[in-house]
Order: structure tokens, then C-alpha cells, then sequence
């Protein structure tokens, strides 16, 4: 082997010898059960919530993955509320993709806060409903969706500069008022299963009910 060919040689495994190992994959990100999935959304989408101890059990009152909500992204709330995690996440889709974007739309502005009248709540269903439209109950005295902290009642939005939009006032008519919660309650069909107005029976004549309950019902 001449001098140049061995020096050739010897270069190559020299450098073989240096080079880096590939690189390991990465590992995979962990797998987290769904209430943990639910409730690490809620934080990376910034809801001021607290996580709430699981209580009751099914044919019950009870909520498996419970939270105290005080606030989405945009919105404060009137008060905190008791719900699912399932419920708070679907609400907070709700008033960013839905409200707020009608109140820009229709008045130039966010609604700052958000007035509920109810969101858990262990009751049963009242007679005056039907079985598929019910947010309160069945004849038979079925468990309401609030009693599963899977339903809100909401009474009014307030808008950034003190402009309060009433469910029992501004639902009919023809002014703008009117025209956004008749536009939030037409889209709120495509987040929750269940949405009951005032058009629907005179127990809802101040405030929509909406709920990820089993029935499907968009009651406007």
C-alpha cells in the first residue's frame, strides 16, 4: 500500500471515529388522561378557574371533573360558577368565537362581563318542559344538565363601556340589542346541544339556557 493510500486510509477512520452519533429522537410528549387534557386547555387558554373535587355519583348530582370559573379569556363573569371542565371549555369557545365576535360586529366593542343566573345547580327537571327540549327535567323527574354542571343560564352581557344587553329586556324589537342576542343565540346552536330562548317557553323569557347535555335541541 503506497504512503498516500494508507494516509488516505487512516484519515477516513480518524474522522469516522470523530464524527457525532446521530441524534436520538425526541420522546414523545405524554399522554394525559382526558380531564387532565380538559383542564391544561382551559389554563393554556387563559380561564381564570380553580379545579374542584369530584363529588356525587352517577343517577346523582355530581360533576367528574369540576371546576369554579371566574373568568375566560375575554370576559369576566357576574359571579363564579360551578361546571365541568367539558362545560367551562365549551363556554369559553363560545363567548370568544361567538360572543365577542357579534359584539364587534353589531357595536364596535367586547363584552367585558358576562351575566349568568345559574350554572351547577342539583335540581330536576320542571313539568312544564319536554323530555327532548328540557334543560330542567322530564314528567319523570329526570336530573337536570345543571345538576351535572353541564348547563349555564345566561341573563345579560355587558358591554366595555357599561352597556348592559338583557335577555328579558332587548330580546325583542328591532334595534341592535335585539339583533345581538338573536345573532349569539342562533350561533350559540353550533357549540352546545341544548339552547333554549325565550322564544321557546315563558320559563325562559329572561335568560338562554345552554347546555352539552344529551338531547339536541336549538330552541330560538
Amino acid at each position: 500500500m503506497s504512503v498516500r493510500l494508507a494516509f488516505a486510509v487512516l484519515t477516513l477512520a480518524l474522522l469516522g471515529a470523530c464524527a457525532s452519533p446521530p441524534p436520538r429522537p425526541a420522546p414523545p410528549p405524554p399522554i394525559l388522561d382526558p380531564d387532565s387534557a380538559c383542564l391544561k386547555e382551559l389554563h393554556d387558554r387563559h380561564v381564570a378557574f380553580e379545579p374542584q373535587a369530584a363529588f356525587g355519583s352517577s343517577g346523582s348530582c355530581s360533576i367528574a371533573n369540576p371546576v369554579k370559573v371566574t373568568a375566560d379569556s375575554q370576559t369576566s363573569w357576574n359571579r363564579p360558577g360551578v361546571m365541568s371542565c367539558s362545560m367551562a371549555r365549551t363556554v369559553e369557545r363560545f363567548e370568544t368565537q361567538v360572543v365577542q365576535a357579534a359584539a364587534q360586529r353589531i357595536f364596535g366593542q367586547k363584552v367585558a362581563r358576562l351575566h349568568h343566573m345559574g350554572t351547577y345547580n342539583c335540581r330536576t327537571r320542571r313539568t312544564e318542559t319536554t323530555v327532548a327540549a328540557a334543560d330542567m327535567g322530564s314528567r319523570g323527574g329526570r336530573l337536570s344538565e345543571h345538576g351535572k354542571g353541564q348547563a349555564i343560564d345566561v341573563g345579560a352581557f355587558e358591554l366595555a363601556d357599561g352597556t348592559m344587553i338583557s335577555v328579558k329586556k332587548d330580546w325583542k324589537g328591532a334595534g341592535k340589542k335585539s339583533e345581538f342576542l338573536q345573532a349569539v343565540a342562533r350561533a350559540s346552536c353550533e357549540h352546545f346541544n341544548v339552547v333554549l330562548t325565550p322564544n321557546h317557553n315563558k320559563l325562559h323569557a329572561d335568560h338562554l339556557h345552554l347546555d352539552i347535555g344529551p338531547h339536541k335541541l336549538c330552541g330560538i
